[in-house]
């Protein structure tokens, strides 16, 4: 079960064109927990490259985290992927910040990302790994960036 909204950034700059970030109850991922988010897309000529924000405890027991990733467009057409996150390199070093017993890492999964329609998406995340529920996930959530000075042609 999911419970609440929060916010963090990690290599806070620029406003982000979408972000948004959700708590997992107790810190337990389950399967059968799907986040979800809806956003607008208003420009068919711009990139856009999608970061997954995930804050863990250092008490998480993987150097990855495997997630199925669906995006529905206004047209109902529905894209799916299981996409690997890198979280530690082989040594068991966090790739993110760490403070305290929190790691917090965004990692970009979809680079350049363009659509063709306008209207509403929406994207959502399962975890997709064998362990259920999985333990020491605090947080998971979204930040979308428009890609500076790319446009489609």
């Amino acid at each position: 079960m999911l419970v609440g909204t929060t916010a963090f950034c990690v290599g806070c700059g620029e406003r982000p064109y979408y972000e948004n970030t959700s708590a997992i109850h107790e810190k337990e991922w389950h399967s059968s927990d799907v986040i979800s988010y809806t956003f607008k897309v208003t420009d068919t000529l711009a990139y856009y490259d999608f970061y997954l924000n995930l804050r863990t405890t250092t008490s998480y027991e993987w150097a990855n985290l495997y997630v199925f990733v669906d995006m529905e467009s206004p047209n109902d057409l529905v894209y799916r992927d299981t996409v690997e996150l890198p979280l530690a390199d082989p040594t068991g070093r966090w790739y993110g910040k760490n403070s305290g017993s929190l790691v917090e890492n965004s990692i970009l999964f979809f680079k350049n990302v363009n659509f063709d329609l306008t209207g509403e998406y929406s994207i959502s995340f399962t975890q997709a790994m064998r362990q259920d529920p999985l333990p020491h996930i605090s947080d998971v959530g979204i930040r979308i960036e428009e890609v500076k000075g790319k446009r489609k042609k």
